[in-house]
């Protein structure tokens, strides 16, 4: 079991949740929210948010992570695929720590099989830049994450995990972690959402695809984008390097 739950470090979760709420995601019930951390689901993957204190080093940054149903099993599978898992002991528990060659350190901690939530066309996207786009690869296909897509020009490759969420491996200067979304039908369809809840939406025309812009409370541009299909039935994103901040 493998999904996607990037977590969003802010000092102001009740506003980020605010805007989650308004792109489409629910807030979970497993695991229970407090008053400094919360998850949020879309029809595939989930996001969580962590509270922190203002200008602390982390505001504002999305740190890659993931859920699994057995940390021991996974990191003894993902180690024998050929990349090396740390177990440690967080707060919530057990949890498998994993480092990137970009030096990108992520943490995949249970999580429950089944999400409860109801159908939706918007998935997670947790987008990775990285210098070293073949290595990171190869470690998401070490954990269990499935190829979507071959790579274009070296440049790119997108993995989906068994249980929800997408990962888009993009080729960059310098490593760094950016949330997005994809969703299956017309980006348009969320702006009445997000104006109602007060959050202003820019819709652009691309070649292939629109995408939706909108800045978060924590101080990133997100961006949505509609999935595409090609003559074989492929269903991608086309999301190139389209996100802003962390």
């Amino acid at each position: 079991m493998l999904r996607v739950r990037p977590l969003v470090h802010t000092p102001d979760p009740v506003a980020a949740a605010g805007f989650l709420q308004a792109l489409g995601l629910r807030r979970a019930e497993d695991p229970a929210a407090n008053g400094a951390f919360a998850v949020f689901d879309a029809g595939s993957g989930r996001v969580a948010v962590h509270g922190c204190r203002p200008g602390a080093p982390e505001e504002g940054v999305t740190a890659l992570a993931f859920d699994v149903s057995d940390v021991r099993e996974f990191a003894r599978r993902t180690t024998e695929a050929g990349t090396a898992v740390e177990l440690t002991e967080k707060e919530y528990g057990l949890a498998a720590r994993i480092t990137a060659p970009d030096g990108t350190s992520f943490l995949a901690g249970i999580g429950p099989r089944e999400t409860g939530a109801p159908s939706s066309p918007l998935a997670v996207l947790a987008l990775w830049s990285t210098p070293d786009v073949g290595p990171v690869g190869r470690v998401l296909a070490d954990m269990g994450a499935r190829p979507r897509t071959g790579a274009t020009a070296g440049a790119r490759h997108d993995f989906s995990a068994k249980n929800g969420g997408l990962v888009g491996v993009r080729a960059a200067e310098r490593p760094v972690v950016a949330l997005a979304f994809e969703y299956d039908g017309d980006v348009r369809q969320l702006v009445g959402g997000l104006a109602a809840a007060g959050v202003e939406a820019a819709v652009r025309d691309g070649r292939s695809s629109r995408s939706l812009r909108v800045h978060s409370p924590w101080g990133a541009e997100i961006c949505v984008t509609e999935r595409q299909h090609d003559a074989e039935g492929y269903r991608g994103t086309g999301v190139q390097g389209a996100v802003t901040g962390q």
